[in-house]
């Protein structure tokens, strides 16, 4: 066991490393005399006293290296030594080093893109406290997976009334509409209760939180955080706060800055603004999260929840306690609360959902995409390591000479370990730089495809600078070792010789090559992969849902982003359909409330009257006008459209038109024609006029929701008159013409309309395709993982020069016999090539 004396006695011999080695050279060279003499008296020479004398002696580099491990740090000595040799190695070898650390950066820089990601998807930490945040769940124990959101008169009272939750906030999401220039631009915002930001614990940027005031329901106090980039973004005017910012037609006040990087209580998705509670019922307008009564209405459910454990309290205690506070609450409002369960989950940091959720889904994709790239850089290390030992073969003479003159194999082949790790340690930070821009690209690409803002700091921080340091490490090992023990093996005579190219010629198809043989294997299988996803995305390219795309184009309207009510936008999107059906070149116009292969989808429960549901798959529920068939395409195979009257009244709008799938679950093989069909109220809602029964008057073919989907989906279309959304989006099929000059006459048309109706979207179908969050990702991945191949094959290419160079050089004494015994030039490269070599 080492002392604590001995220790100091051994860090204290760093300091006089140089000493100590002049004071054993004069020590050495005392024996080494006295051996001498002892010879020379019994009648040697001098000279063949002094060699007796090293030969009695024995290994003079040896014995160093043996008493340099018994004083000082000997790792910490000879590390600085090997690094020292190792720089000057690679100096005298710019070319080859250049490739080397050219190779790893490659493999590093793409390991190192990748784990940024993965990272910033699971590792990086949230800002302040939030990764302490639990999540406060309800739902229905009789009916699984029947989770809900909360009241805000719910919230209040288990704010005030639980004893195992601290700092419980309230909060939920919203899609707003913000004026830019002469388009209204969706921004994504967070509606949070007044303690958000301290019980999270982080301080604003600049400003102030909200106030007790603000939080209450109805105040309508309009004032906003604004996220650091848009205080960024307008250079920091020192005028930004109390500046004014117009959302649904409401101004609000700027009186805060959130945080550098701040994204709440999930990573990634970063909210433009967060606004206080009180002005939900004028902001919010998602007929999901707000049924029109108001957020002081207990039955409103329409809010997330999130607090921290108290001090000792498990998360076991603390749904043992809620428990009875849910069947306090039931007990005090049976209706809002019947079959209430009141638990806690850990929070997503991905998912913003009612429902509780983990990071398994992104956990599960970057257990996918790091083997593939790390398949690359195993190609790389492989490639290094044949170079290396094609190097190594310029090496043996030297590295004999060490080994008979004493030097330790162990000694060398950390030498040559050390030789490696520089190249390696080059390579990552060339790596890390390289994987830095690929993020930023990637990032940049799809931000303008995203519904939401992303929140993405490239910046390499300790999670990825230790990943990138443990590939380095990982990597010199790879390549390093395999090399260094093959050139070390001690066959001295014919290495001294320099007979070191004659031996092997007999294994023309060893190690190496099955090493080249596996690189360009897993080079094809990721390029077999990457073709495979880009076929998938040519073929989803060319998807349609069942309608073509020619002379077909898409105006998407949201009245409610300019305050309008219900009726005041139904009216707007009648009048819109009426000019637009009149305008020239337009052959038919209809409008629908959710697009075909779009990131929105509303799905309803659907049965007959006296059924119970029982369809493994809810059908997707969309509001369509007249017209809207004729003008994507459809053909009504059975029955009849919807009329303008039904369009407009909602007395006369109880009709409902179906497709195929929807009437072979529903009826079977009855006549669907004149069958009375209801949409049951979601949850415990009380029932409204979309609730009433609907006679079914048409049929008509099935189309797909989702780009990979196979199979047409089960549909329900129901007219706006009761069934009204918020956005509708208007399909204009022309009778030919250029698209550019017809979406301007669109234009004009819904500004003659109304020059405040908020018009999102207007483009070109194929484009709105084309455009597609899910088309993007199987591009990309597509791009990725053909990219890696490439990039693998590349790799692996090099290998292959790498190995026949190094076979070509260990046959160079045969392949001279053989040209002087009369083999022409050609016949030597036909036998290499045949060879494999």
């Amino acid at each position: 066991m080492i002392t604590v004396r001995s220790a100091l006695a051994r860090v204290r011999g760093v300091f006089a490393s140089r000493r100590r080695d002049e004071e054993l050279d004069e020590e050495l060279r005392g024996h080494l005399d006295l051996l001498a003499d002892e010879h020379q008296r019994r009648g040697l020479s001098r000279a063949d006293a002094e060699q007796a004398a090293l030969r009695d002696f024995g290994g003079v580099a040896r014995t160093k290296e043996s008493y340099r491990e018994q004083r000082g740090l000997p790792f910490l000595d000879t590390l600085l030594q090997d690094l020292r040799y190792a720089i000057r190695m690679w100096r005298h070898a710019p070319g080859f080093s250049a490739v080397v650390v050219a190779v790893l950066a490659l493999g590093i820089g793409a390991n190192s893109a990748m784990f940024t990601l993965v990272n910033a998807l699971l590792f990086r930490p949230l800002s302040g406290r939030a990764a302490k945040m639990l999540g406060l769940y309800s739902h229905d124990p009789t009916q699984p997976d029947s989770y809900r959101t909360f009241s805000y008169p719910n919230y209040a009272d288990i704010r005030d009334r639980n004893d195992v939750l601290d700092d419980l906030v309230a909060f939920t999401f919203a899609m707003t509409g913000k004026p830019e220039g002469d388009v209204m631009r969706r921004t994504f915002v967070e509606i949070v209760s007044a303690n958000f930001f301290t019980a999270i614990g982080v301080n604003l940027a600049a400003g102030r939180t909200f106030t007790a005031d603000e939080d209450k329901p109805g105040a309508n106090i309009p004032v906003a955080v604004a996220s650091y980039a848009s205080w960024r973004d307008s250079g920091f005017d020192p005028t930004f706060l109390g500046r004014r910012i117009r959302l649904n037609a409401q101004d609000f006040t700027i009186v805060g800055v959130a945080p550098k990087g701040f994204t709440g209580t999930t990573a990634l998705i970063a909210p433009e603004l967060w606004l206080p509670v009180g002005v939900f019922d004028s902001v919010v307008n998602d007929v999901f999260k707000n049924n029109g009564r108001g957020l002081a209405d207990r039955s409103n459910t329409s809010l997330m929840v999130a607090g921290r454990l108290k001090p000792g309290i498990t998360i076991e205690q603390a749904n043992t306690r809620l428990a009875a506070l849910a069947a306090d609450l039931e007990r005090a409002y049976p209706v809002e609360n019947k079959h209430q369960m009141l638990s806690v989950h850990a929070m997503s940091r991905v998912n913003i959902s009612s429902t509780p959720s983990t990071d398994t889904g992104p956990a599960m994709l970057s257990a996918v995409l790091m083997p593939l790239s790390g398949g690359v850089l195993l190609i790389a290390c492989l490639n290094i390591a044949n170079m290396l030992l094609a190097r190594g073969t310029a090496r043996k003479k030297e590295i004999a000479i060490r080994l008979a003159l004493g030097g330790g194999r162990a000694r060398i082949v950390r030498q040559l370990l050390t030789e490696s790790l520089v190249l390696a340690l080059a390579g990552a930070a060339a790596g890390l730089l390289l994987g830095s821009w690929t993020t930023r690209l990637f990032i940049a690409s799809v931000a303008p495809i995203m519904p939401l803002k992303i929140q993405f700091d490239s910046r390499p921080d300790l999670n990825i600078i230790l990943a990138t340091t443990a590939f380095a490490v990982l990597s010199a090992m790879i390549f390093g070792l395999a090399p260094a023990l093959k050139i070390t093996q001690p066959d001295l005579v014919d290495d001294l010789k320099d007979l070191g190219g004659s031996r092997g010629a007999s294994q023309r198809f060893g190690t190496r090559a099955w090493l080249v043989v596996c690189q360009i294997a897993v080079s094809l299988m990721l390029m077999t992969a990457g073709g495979l996803f880009a076929r998938s995305a040519l073929k989803a390219s060319v998807a349609d849902p069942g309608y073509r795309y020619d002379d077909l184009l898409l105006a998407s309207i949201d009245p409610s982003l300019a305050g309008y009510t219900e009726l005041q936008g139904r009216t707007r999107l009648l009048a819109a359909l009426e000019r637009l059906r009149r305008l020239r070149g337009v052959a038919a116009v209809g409008a629908n409330s959710q697009v075909p292969f779009g990131d929105y989808h509303e799905g309803r429960e659907v049965v007959r009257p006296g059924q119970r549901y029982a369809l493994h798959r809810t059908p997707t529920y969309t509001s369509v006008t007249a017209d809207y068939f004729k003008a994507i395409g459809l053909t009504i195979l059975r029955g009849r459209d919807f009329t303008r009257a039904e369009e407009t009244s909602a007395s006369a709008a109880h009709v409902a038109i179906i497709d195929e799938p929807l009437a072979r679950l529903v009826f079977g093989n009855d006549d669907p024609l004149g069958q009375p069909l209801i949409v049951p109220p979601r949850g415990n809602d009380a029932p409204t006029a979309e609730n009433e029964p609907m006679i079914v008057v048409g049929v008509v073919p099935g189309i797909r929701d989702g780009l990979l989907d196979r199979d047409p989906a089960a549909h329900l279309y129901v007219p706006p008159a009761t069934h009204y959304r918020g956005t509708m989006h208007l399909h204009v099929r022309t009778a030919g013409g250029v698209d550019g000059e017809m979406l301007s006459a669109i234009r004009r048309e819904l500004r003659a309309v109304d020059d405040r109706l908020p018009v999102v979207d207007l483009r070109t179908m194929q484009d709105f395709h084309d455009r597609g969050l899910l088309l993007w990702v199987i591009r990309s991945a597509g791009r990725t993982l053909s990219g890696l191949g490439g990039l693998a094959l590349l790799l692996a290419a090099i290998g292959v020069y790498g190995v026949k160079s190094y076979i070509v050089s260990q046959r160079t004494r045969e392949i001279g016999i053989r040209l002087a015994l009369g083999a022409s030039p050609r016949d030597i490269a036909w036998m290499l090539l045949r060879d494999g070599a």
